[in-house]
């Protein structure tokens, strides 16, 4: 899972791969089954700054994005196989406009710049 940091040292924006290690316990209570979870490990796997990850999502997404996307769409792709969190991904997104030349004059759907 990517969370969006900021450096306290330089102020700049950097997103921390997170790997969240989590422990379920079920107990049985009558008939009512209670399930707990317990975190029990988080880790950092790795930093990126967003540009970097910005252009790593670009290199996989490659095949996937198209002329009209929505971002909603967009946004599903970036939870489903990078783990961006929900909240951060308009500002990946937005990013990700400038890279790849994009514009979205309603606010839903992405277009592609023609030269």
């Amino acid at each position: 899972m990517y969370e969006k940091t900021t450096c306290p040292h330089c102020s700049k924006t950097f997103y921390q791969n997170l790997r969240v290690r989590v422990r379920e316990d079920v107990y049985q209570r009558g008939s009512e089954r209670i399930h707990k979870q317990t975190v029990t490990d988080v880790e950092m796997a790795d930093s990126l700054s967003e540009e970097q990850l910005a252009r790593d999502i670009l290199l996989e997404l490659e095949g996937y994005v198209y002329n009209g996307m929505t971002t909603d769409e967009f946004c599903k792709l970036l939870k489903k196989y990078f783990g961006v969190a929900s909240k951060y991904c308009c500002d990946l997104i937005q990013r990700m406009k400038i890279e790849l030349d994009m514009y979205c004059p309603d606010h839903q759907h992405l277009y592609f710049v023609e030269a």
